[in-house]
């Protein structure tokens, strides 16, 4: 290939290029989120239920019986939003280490644990 040629192939790319870039900005989907009557709850506890086309986040916290844990919500979603809450999750929680530290999810000590084994 001459080097005219090879040339007038650079100029066609670049054109080609600058058509692809310079075309309609793409549309944004502007999304409002409306939170009337919606009631924020803390949850202590969590378990996660599934079946086979969608999961169940369980919501709930612990009773004055520490064998009872009070179930407050439920949520069902699809498996694909599942994974993305999971890996919205999963970076939010990566950026939050990267700042603060490790997060300590082992179990809590319990009174028991603080005071001296007797043998």
């Amino acid at each position: 290939m001459a080097k005219n040629d090879k040339m007038k192939v650079d100029e066609k790319e670049q054109s080609a290029q600058q058509q692809v870039q310079s075309g309609p900005p793409p549309q944004q989907r502007q999304v409002r989120f409306v939170e009337e009557g919606v009631k924020t709850q803390y949850s202590g506890v969590f378990n996660i239920g599934f079946g086979a086309e969608e999961v169940v986040f369980i919501f709930g916290n612990p009773s004055l019986n520490p064998n009872v844990v009070r179930i407050e919500s439920k949520v069902a979603v699809s498996l694909k939003t599942a994974k993305r809450i999971a890996v919205t999750l999963t970076n939010m929680l990566r950026r939050h280490e990267a700042i603060h530290g490790e997060i300590d999810i082992s179990a809590p000590k319990t009174v028991n644990d603080d005071k001296e084994r007797i043998q």
